[in-house]
């Protein structure tokens, strides 16, 4: 009987998040966040002035994703058995990351068997997502243009249980301490006081200071703990007016350029706070594109800027170059999500699975 009990119970774990129909709102947010960063890109690539996410999209992007993962792993972390967890984890970040980083890497040279036997450790550190810690091997192997942001996920996986296991739980003190910790480490990365940390990288382009130092995962780890800190008190943030909280947040973007004293700056992350308690607050908005959108963000995220960069080379500029990047950035994230995600994330649950049964069945 307690055997049974066992699986029945992992089973109903797994469940847990799709029965709350809240979370269907979270596609919103995470289309917003994907769309954003595709806009701010494509303004780069192709030029133009869109509307406050042509210029701070690149920002405001992954922040939504670093407070939408906050959330939803500390769902994953307190829900799951660690292994589990784990294997969750690697196999839905790293098959799609995989095809791309080699599909597109091989394609235009950046990937070759010279640089690979001449720099193995390097590659293998992409391989492994760690990247962002080591400025050499992200700048040798640079073929996504995205990926420091992955290294910085990485390390939220890690820090996440470790955080539910030391305090149970984000409450308001653990949220202004990371606050603070966030801050200042920007303020010293903003004013130069970190590059010690890499120098002779930054010596090669000072623009380096901010991709390594400013974009640390020390930086952005208040975003994390803002999203965390909803979900550990989402059933009290639920009776939020959504409107009132979306209001709340339009009000801080639309005040951003006012308080830009360094970056990444936490109140931009407060902003993407309020959009995530009126996400979970308010009544399920269901839209087939943007749920696709939503489903198929990850690999939206990986291919983008490889795709932008290619249609920019084949000579279309201006709007038609942005429709077409549109277009192939849609047909690729379809088809990598159909063949490469999906199987992997069946993959990771089906041994996840059969850990958790071999595991019940244990005397």
């Amino acid at each position: 009987m307690k055997k049974t009990n066992s699986i029945q119970l992992w089973f109903a774990r797994q469940t847990t998040l799709l029965m709350d129909p809240h979370q269907n709102n979270i596609a919103l947010l995470r289309a917003l966040a994907v769309t954003s960063v595709f806009i701010h890109h494509a303004q780069h690539v192709f030029g133009g002035d869109f509307p406050f996410f042509g210029t701070f999209g690149g920002e405001f992007g992954p922040q939504m994703f670093f407070i939408i993962s906050g959330y939803l792993i500390s769902a994953s972390c307190v829900k799951h058995d660690l292994r589990e967890y784990f294997l969750h984890r690697v196999f839905r970040i790293l098959p799609a990351y995989l095809l791309y980083f080699l599909g597109f890497g091989i394609f235009d040279g950046t990937i070759n068997w010279t640089k690979v036997d001449s720099y193995p450790g390097g590659f293998l550190v992409n391989l492994l997502l760690l990247q962002q810690l080591f400025p050499q091997s992200l700048i040798r192997y640079d073929v996504l243009h995205v990926t420091w942001t992955l290294t910085v996920e990485i390390l939220w996986y890690i820090l996440a249980p470790i955080i539910f296991f030391a305090f149970g739980g984000v409450t308001k003190k653990l949220v202004v301490a990371c606050i603070i910790l966030s801050s200042a480490w920007s303020i010293l990365a903003t004013m130069g006081y970190l590059d010690f940390i890499h120098p002779e990288v930054i010596a090669q382009n000072k623009a380096y200071s901010y991709l390594f130092l400013g974009n640390h995962f020390i930086s952005q780890l208040c975003f994390f703990i803002l999203g965390a800190y909803v979900y550990c008190h989402r059933d009290t943030l639920k009776e939020w007016n959504p409107a009132n909280a979306i209001l709340i947040g339009i009000t801080i973007l639309i005040l951003k350029p006012y308080y830009g004293l360094f970056s990444p700056i936490f109140i931009t992350g407060i902003a993407a706070t309020y959009f995530l308690i009126a996400a979970i607050g308010a009544t399920t908005i269901k839209n087939k594109f943007i749920a696709h959108v939503s489903e198929t963000s990850y690999s939206i995220y990986l291919c983008h800027f490889p795709a932008l960069l290619l249609v920019n080379a084949l000579g279309y500029k201006g709007l038609s170059g942005v429709c077409l990047s549109v277009f192939l950035t849609l047909l690729l994230s379809t088809l990598s999500y159909i063949f490469v995600e999906k199987p992997g994330i069946a993959l990771g649950r089906e041994l996840a699975s059969k850990w958790m049964r071999r595991t019940a069945l244990q005397p």
